[in-house]
């Protein structure tokens, strides 16, 4: 996770404006989802959590779609979709129900 954390500072920082991803309507880019990060880690550190909380926490704060998808085991696949295809480039799967093809872009 911590590659993919460091990746998405990176891109954030040099394609901000570029989409990381997109939900439905909503599209999230580098830059958005680098900075709700920070600000997740910032606070989240202060309690003890990971850097893994405050990347789902950034997600759910800039796509509040996500709260919507039932039941939460098919939101959690979905975070799961989003966090493989954020980092595709370095190999990282999510694990898919059987039934769903792999993503190539959420939509």
């Amino acid at each position: 996770m911590d590659d993919l954390l460091h990746d998405i500072h990176n891109r954030g920082a040099i394609t901000p404006h570029l989409t990381a991803v997109r939900l439905g309507d909503t599209a999230l880019t580098y830059g958005e989802l680098a900075d709700r990060i920070e600000d997740y880690d910032i606070v989240l550190a202060e309690q003890g959590l990971s850097h893994t909380a405050a990347f789902y926490a950034a997600l759910m704060h800039c796509m509040p779609s996500l709260a919507e998808i039932r039941p939460v085991e098919a939101r959690m696949q979905v975070i799961g979709e989003i966090q493989a295809w954020l980092g595709r480039e370095r190999g990282e799967v999510a694990e898919v129900a059987p039934m769903r093809p792999r993503l190539r872009a959420v939509s």
